[in-house]
């Protein structure tokens, strides 16, 4: 709790002392989980980056290693993300003489564009508790907590988003394997 008050309040002296806790901690987990040294050290210093840029919006009521643990996964997804990104590109590339695999690709591009379109479309809350559950990683108690709803609710929001996104993404299945373009 200290810590956390410490590092809300700006002092370089408190982050130094986390930093030099936890950042073999966190290195070793992406070391393991990338395979690469280099870009373990990379992504490490990406999310010392972001817990001193967001300290502000630290939680004093949830450990601070595991806020730190929070932040460490959701770099290592988005990178994630990125390399998925790269390797698209690369097949895109590799596939320009292939018609059947542009078809595809653009198949895949459209139901994803959807998806992200789709939880873009849900309600505000839905769409907080939706992000806070299946992309920063929370539990339901912890979503409860933060908001201030119990995990009843939480349940019961997810579902509801569960069962639009999956109404919408039926219907971009169904679009890209006619060819009928995307929603608007």
């Amino acid at each position: 709790m200290e810590k956390i008050n410490a590092l809300k309040a700006g002092s370089n002296a408190a982050f130094k002392a986390v930093f030099e806790s936890s950042w073999e901690k966190v290195y070793r987990y992406l070391s393991n989980k990338t395979g690469d040294a280099d870009q373990a050290k990379d992504l490490t210093q990406l999310v010392f980056i972001k817990l001193w840029t967001y300290r502000l919006s630290l939680s004093d009521e949830i450990p601070l290693d595991t806020q730190i643990f929070r932040k460490t996964k959701q770099v290592l997804i988005d990178w994630l993300r990125g390399e998925m990104r790269k390797r698209e590109l690369t097949s895109l590339k590799s596939l320009e003489t292939v018609d059947s695999g542009w078809d595809q690709i653009n198949h895949q591009t459209d139901i994803t564009n959807h998806l992200y379109w789709a939880i873009e479309k849900l309600p505000p809350k839905r769409k907080e508790i939706f992000e806070l559950r299946h992309i920063q990683g929370y539990s339901y108690k912890e979503i409860a907590e933060r908001l201030g709803i119990s995990t009843k609710t939480i349940d019961s929001q997810l579902v509801k988003a569960n069962i639009q996104l999956r109404k919408i993404l039926q219907l971009s299945i169904w679009m890209a394997i006619t060819g009928s373009g995307f929603l608007n």
